[in-house]
């Protein structure tokens, strides 16, 4: 199933694999990470799952690893969505460039989001890049008692630490950093996004 920003589908089953892949670049390189969320914040800093923190506490999320062919990179996480902590009521999945701080995520587009759960598979690209150096590109969210999954693709021109910073990650920086700048227009509110016209939540 293709998903276009914003259009959201039920999750199968209890867990879910989310890859991202992008065409392999000399220059720059990328990885993923997630953020365990309540009421669109981190509870603490441990909620954050990254290349250096590459399980959830409640170990429910890991990082599998980067897999490399000649033309194409893919960075992986699992979930373990009937093992995360009940107050977790979303997983927000984050891409962010890694290279010369010239580089930009438009720099390897396309870039692919491969969700997989069951036998189903949902795909979308995070396409509108300029300047981004990171974008929240999915998030998993519980509603009813079901976990749905929704394709987001906000961007950030303050990589890593501007999505963890949003969602209340503490950063050490020497100096204060802008604030994030959503890739496309804004005044959205990205803890409830809005929901397209024929997309149910």
């Amino acid at each position: 199933m293709q998903l276009s920003k914003g259009q959201n589908t039920t999750v199968p089953g209890d867990r879910i694999t989310v890859s991202v892949s992008w065409p392999r670049s000399h220059d720059c390189d990328a990885d993923l990470s997630a953020l365990l969320l309540q009421g669109g914040r981190v509870r603490s800093d441990d909620d954050f799952v990254f290349y250096n923190q590459a399980q959830s506490p409640d170990g429910s999320i890991t990082l599998a690893g980067k897999t490399h062919t000649a033309d194409v990179v893919t960075d992986t996480l699992t979930c373990a969505l009937a093992d995360t902590d009940p107050v977790v009521d979303t997983i927000a999945v984050a891409v962010s460039v890694d290279g010369a701080p010239s580089a930009r995520l438009a720099d390897l587009a396309p870039i692919t989001v491969v969700m997989t759960a069951q036998a189903e598979t949902f795909t979308f690209v995070l396409g509108d890049l300029s300047d981004e150096t990171a974008a929240v590109t999915a998030e998993l969210y519980r509603r009813n008692g079901t976990w749905k999954v929704r394709a987001v693709g906000q961007g950030y021109r303050d990589g890593l630490a501007g999505v963890a910073r949003d969602f209340g990650i503490t950063v050490d920086d020497e100096a204060p950093s802008p604030a994030p700048v959503p890739a496309a227009d804004s005044g959205v509110d990205w803890g409830n996004p809005p929901v397209p016209a024929g997309y149910e939540i």
